[in-house]
């Protein structure tokens, strides 16, 4: 599946229950160094307290196919997600 995918997945997800999309979105669970390491390029990162976590994003980022770039969630100034862009890729 190519990043454009998975960014239209998440922005049709956007326009149809936006509060949902952006619960869901923020929602983070804590994940080892394994899984970070493993080859399967989840995306995750690093709270400042130093734990590792992932969110549903991280996760679908591994569905796309390698060269297509990744789907960023797109906040505004505010800090409310507006929806999904394609970062990356060639």
């Amino acid at each position: 599946m190519e990043a454009k995918e998975i960014v239209g997945l998440l922005n049709k997800l956007f326009s149809l229950d936006a509060d949902a999309a952006a619960k869901l979105v923020a929602h983070r669970v804590e994940c080892s160094e394994a899984l970070a390491g493993d080859d399967v390029p989840f995306v995750c990162s690093r709270s400042r307290e130093g734990v590792l976590n992932m969110g549903i994003v991280g996760f679908m980022n591994a569905m796309a196919k390698p060269g297509t770039g990744y789907a960023a969630a797109v906040y505004d100034d505010d800090k409310k997600l507006t929806g999904f862009k394609v970062v990356g890729g060639c």
